[in-house]
């Protein structure tokens, strides 16, 4: 294995165990981020290329990934990788150089996202980031020395590259202008230093992020390498050679962060410890909510019923009632007694009703039933109505959300089985301890 690959073994361990240690636990909303880009490489360093050149004219494509991790309101850390070429050539009338490397650098960063909730708002749509690191760089530099036959430049004092070099006599009518392929086939090194081709990094990173959706962001960034080595381009002049790489890449955040603190330290695992009406059994298994105090319930948190004539024995006036018997609401056995008693009674209701008119009646006592009749309209009009997006939830359909249906919810959004967002569940929760 060799050295870099060693290093980016021991940079992503690192990552991973600082993760570890700041999390605490393993939920998703705790997992880091995983990104990619493309961009471009340019090289900064002692060969200075054409006249008029920027440091973009020679860049060669660049790609990477990185993984990224919060551990507090404001800091994250992140683990970069980068590889790409970095290559410039200079032919003048006075010097003939040029190189081309291959570059892979690994780096361990501190990151500070902008749109922390401290200097940006954590749901703004663009919010610029910064990251400082150290990393480690493998380079191998190469050159254009010859052509595509296998012929050696000769560099000219005017500029031109040749077949011969210009001191040969005869050279000016012998010599024919070679014009270069830009193939580096010559490995290059320098003649009196066996360098190291390997070096540590400090990057600087700097951009803007775009929120896309709660998952997705795009990145825009550029980053500024400097090297603790001077022959990157394999031509030592007295200063570290550098690289600036310029990047557009996508992040997918396994979670999404929470739209407003508003519930950030509440425990939602609390929900499945409620008992509303204290029978003893927790909402979540309660089959029979809103049991009157000091009730006996059995395991499901029903009323006790004894003789099973379906009324419970807090209501049961006749608690032994025979198997199979039919009784009315306060449990006793109907008996063919009873029910000519009841025949008889709305019989007399009817004459009763025929008799009454509403002549009997004064004008105060009529407007006193109006009003109460008016009354009790408005309040039976009353009735706590179920969002249009939150009747789904309602799975026994009793147009009530109970506890065990909010945990439900809460399950579904975690594995992301329904629709909701971290907002909807806040709502959801304010409406269960409305209703």
């Amino acid at each position: 294995m060799t050295k870099t690959n060693k290093l980016t073994l021991v940079l992503l361990a690192l990552f991973a165990s600082t993760i570890s240690y700041a999390q605490g636990g393993s939920s998703l909303e705790k997992m880091p981020s995983i990104g990619g880009h493309i961009g471009v490489l340019s090289y900064m360093g002692d060969v200075s290329g054409s006249k008029g050149s920027t440091v973009y004219t020679y860049w060669k494509p660049g790609y990477g990934f990185y993984l990224e991790k919060k551990i507090g309101s404001i800091f994250g850390i992140s683990v970069n990788g980068l590889f790409g070429k970095v290559s410039k050539s200079q032919l003048d009338e006075t010097t003939f150089r040029n190189f081309e490397t291959s570059v892979m650098n690994v780096d361990l960063n501190l990151l500070l996202d902008f749109d922390n909730g401290k200097l940006i708002n954590q749901t703004s749509v663009f919010a610029p980031y910064f990251s400082v690191g150290f990393g480690y760089l493998s380079f191998s530099p190469k050159g254009d020395l010859k052509n595509e036959n296998g012929a050696t430049y000769f560099h000219w004092n005017d500029g031109t590259l040749r077949d011969v070099a210009q001191n040969t006599p005869g050279a000016d009518t012998i010599s024919k202008v070679f014009v270069r392929d830009f193939s580096y086939e010559s490995e290059l090194k320098d003649s009196t230093k066996n360098y190291a081709k390997t070096s540590f990094t400090l990057p600087i990173r700097f951009g803007l992020k775009f929120k896309l959706s709660p998952n997705l962001d795009a990145r825009m960034g550029v980053a500024y390498i400097m090297t603790f080595t001077d022959y990157l381009d394999n031509y030592a002049n007295g200063g570290n050679d550098n690289m600036l790489y310029t990047s557009f890449g996508l992040q997918y955040n396994f979670a999404t962060s929470a739209s407003d603190g508003k519930y950030k330290d509440f425990d939602f695992s609390s929900l499945d410890k409620i008992d509303s009406d204290g029978d003893g059994v927790k909402d979540v298994d309660d089959k029979c909510q809103n049991t009157p105090p000091n009730v006996k319930v059995d395991n499901t948190g029903c009323p006790i019923d004894t003789d099973k004539d379906g009324v419970p024995d807090y209501l049961d006036k006749e608690p032994s009632t025979l198997v199979g018997a039919v009784v009315n609401a306060e449990g006793v056995t109907i008996t063919d007694e009873m029910i000519a008693a009841q025949v008889s009674e709305k019989d007399s209701v009817k004459t009763e009703r025929r008799v009454f008119k509403a002549d009997d009646l004064s004008k105060e006592e009529m407007d006193a039933i109006m009003k109460d009749y008016e009354a009790a309209s408005k309040a039976s009009a009353t009735v706590v109505t179920i969002p249009e997006k939150y009747k789904a939830l309602d799975l026994d359909k009793d147009n009530y959300i109970s506890a065990k249906e909010v945990t439900n919810a809460i399950d579904m959004f975690f594995d992301g089985e329904n629709n909701l967002t971290a907002k909807d569940l806040h709502q959801l929760i304010d409406f269960y301890f409305e209703q």
